[in-house]
């Protein structure tokens, strides 16, 4: 008997989720807040390099680290109510074909009868085409890549004249490519559904013609797969995401940052 019902576990998940959410929004607004007064302060005093601002950012420095660190909490206990009211995800429905085929699959044999053979090279047949279709996807991927990395490397791409008309050359490349490899990935995405269709009455009769295989036990998927595994790795993981947090906050590098982003600001976004 579960100690919390489904219910309540939604609910109190919901719960915070919504209460998370509205500080993190408000937390934002704040945030904003603050870097509006501090670059209107610096207008306000006649300021106009980014480094005479950190004399107007020390005056705001610290109001907001309070909802700050409460924000970072808030994190912690979400972490923990989810672990204390948990919900199980719900697995893929029956009526996905591909989901289908990939768990009838794992009983499909190496080798079938000369009556079943037409059946096997069938299957055979969509999954190598699947498999051509994906690589060709991947390799339009990688190529839309590097011609986009070479676009930006090449300073003759960028003339200095207009800066609004390189930044739309350069979306006008780049945004090609990315909406290539999208319509490719869904034409995939829709040949995978379309033959897991094709396939499921051809592996329907290979599984119902041979012997089903022996199942034996994979010791090293399920230690990978047991839940105190998964939960110690992220345990592991929060921890050592704390530990550089913490180590960045003592030396200094929150400053550093906020400095940083106010030059981001300032000289390259172009506020101000």
């Amino acid at each position: 008997m579960e100690k919390f019902t489904v219910k309540t576990c939604k609910t109190v998940r919901l719960t915070f989720g919504i209460t998370l959410s509205v500080y993190t929004v408000i937390l934002g607004a704040l945030f904003i807040w603050q870097i509006l007064d501090i670059y209107l302060g610096g207008v306000a005093a006649g300021l106009t390099s980014p480094f005479d601002y950190m004399d107007v950012k020390s005056r705001t420095r610290g109001i907001l680290a309070a909802p700050f660190w409460i924000w970072i909490a808030l994190i912690f206990v979400g972490l923990i109510l989810f672990e204390i009211f948990p919900v199980k995800q719900k697995r893929q429905t029956m009526d996905d074909p591909v989901y289908i085929l990939n768990r009838l699959k794992k009983r499909l044999p190496k080798q079938v009868s000369e009556d079943l053979k037409d059946s096997f090279d069938f299957v055979k047949r969509e999954e190598r085409t699947l498999l051509i279709l994906k690589v060709i996807c991947l390799l339009a991927g990688v190529a839309g890549c590097i011609y986009s990395v070479i676009y930006l490397a090449t300073p003759s791409n960028f003339p200095n004249v207009d800066k609004t008309a390189d930044m739309l050359n350069l979306a006008l490349h780049v945004l090609t490519f990315a909406a290539a490899v999208f319509i490719i990935a869904c034409g995939v995405a829709y040949f995978e559904a379309f033959s897991a269709k094709r396939q499921l009455p051809y592996v329907k009769k290979l599984i119902a013609g041979t012997k089903p295989p022996a199942v034996t036990e994979n010791k090293i998927s399920a230690f990978f797969d047991n839940k105190y595994f998964i939960l110690g790795v992220r345990i592991a993981v929060l921890c050592v995401g704390v530990a550089f947090i913490i180590a960045g906050a003592l030396n200094g590098s929150v400053s550093e940052v906020f400095n940083k982003a106010i030059r981001i600001c300032t000289e390259c976004i172009g506020l101000g």
